[in-house]
């Protein structure tokens, strides 16, 4: 998540708001952030909307000579460029001690609520390694739901750790949502494990169709090796019957794998596997991994340069595009992707850990290239711009 700081003043606990760059047209009932556009304007506004029960708090550029008003909370002295960052229609949550987190940015594809910190499996390359969970999640990500415009929000992920550890409180989680944004597109991260359970899937699948996508990992087409992958003995079989379960309910469901030293051996029996057992998948997705978490930690045991395993993913997606199985390529850079893999690539990377390298400065495909990870540890040597 994007994170910026700044002075405190008048906060005594932790909460979000929108937030809103005008001093008209507020939206009724949902607790507003005010964003000073210039570092004096604050002090020019009437004084009228301070007295607006929804203005939660404002957010004073660095250099403005505003004294705010006791009774109304501020972060005061956050640098300008951070603020060039923020718009009208963004969630943020404000911590006593200056933090300013935005949850969630208008306009953006990549938006999606951390439902748990933690898992039941423990991945070799996972980036968020699990966690305990603050004791205001759960409440803070229902409360997100409902500051949320359902006029303007199209997709929404849930993502974890593992969801579906919160059990009734993930259904409840999905139902707010269907509710409060019944035209939103929603995609649940799962490993499926616990979709095994048929009628819990059948009470998630109700809970969120039709606008439910769900999409879970599968790392090999054999259990000795996804089991390793995954860090979970069992989990391979696990995973299957969650994903038999999903298709028996109607539910639209893809896969991921994720390509390491571990899975691209092989890619093509993968492929095979997955065209003959689960042709019901709605997405194959190949993704590059973010080099950090436990894959940083393993990273020797991990890593191969993408460069070098082109040709395994090249055989993989074309045995499933020829056989009519919709496939993506995740997080994969442009310039290291044969041409006919191009029209796979998707710009995939979240915008704020997307970054583009000295390499990329005179690429004449940047607008159309994801980027690399710039939260990862390490990248390809063999970027390179193209003409």
């Amino acid at each position: 998540m994007h994170e910026l700081s700044g002075t405190p003043s008048a906060i005594t606990r932790p909460f979000m708001g929108v937030i809103s760059t005008k001093t008209s047209a507020w939206p009724k009932g949902k607790p507003l952030v005010f964003l000073a556009g210039s570092p004096d304007n604050l002090r020019r506004l009437p004084f009228r909307p301070w007295g607006r029960k929804n203005l939660a708090a404002c957010i004073v550029p660095a250099a403005s000579k505003f004294i705010p008003p006791p009774q109304i909370p501020c972060i005061l002295d956050v640098p300008q460029d951070h603020c060039a960052g923020l718009r009208d229609g963004d969630v943020v949550l404000i911590a006593p001690d200056g933090r300013i987190v935005v949850v969630f940015k208008a306009g953006s594809p990549y938006n999606s609520i951390l439902a748990t910190n933690r898992c039941n499996s423990l991945c070799v390359m996972c980036p968020q390694p699990p966690g305990r969970d603050p004791d205001d999640l759960y409440e803070n990500n229902l409360q997100l739901i409902s500051l949320l415009d359902p006029k303007t929000t199209e997709h929404l992920g849930i993502t974890g750790g593992e969801p579906t550890l919160l059990g009734e409180d993930l259904i409840t989680l999905v139902q707010t949502f269907k509710r409060k944004l019944p035209n939103t597109l929603l995609t649940l991260l799962t490993n499926g494990r616990r979709l095994k359970d048929l009628e819990f899937a059948r009470a998630l699948v109700r809970a969120g169709s039709p606008n439910l996508l769900i999409e879970t990992p599968l790392f090999a087409d054999n259990d000795t090796e996804h089991d390793a992958v995954m860090g979970a003995k069992g989990s391979f079989y696990e995973t299957l019957q969650g994903l038999h379960n999903l298709a028996l309910l109607g539910q639209p469901v893809g896969l991921r794998t994720i390509l390491h030293a571990m899975t691209i051996k092989r890619l093509t029996q993968y492929a095979a596997f997955v065209y003959q057992n689960l042709p019901f998948v709605f997405q194959v997705a190949f993704m590059g991994m973010e080099t950090r978490g436990f894959a940083s930690k393993n990273l020797a045991q991990l890593w191969v340069d993408p460069h070098d395993y082109q040709d395994q993913m090249a055989h993989a997606v074309r045995y499933l595009a020829r056989r009519l199985v919709p496939v993506s390529i995740y997080n994969h850079q442009l310039c290291l992707l044969p041409r006919e893999l191009w029209p796979f690539a998707r710009k995939s990377i979240t915008d704020w850990k997307q970054s583009y390298p000295p390499a990329c400065d005179t690429c004449s495909q940047r607008e159309a290239c994801g980027g690399v990870f710039g939260t990862g540890e390490r990248h390809s040597a063999f970027l390179h711009p193209l003409c």
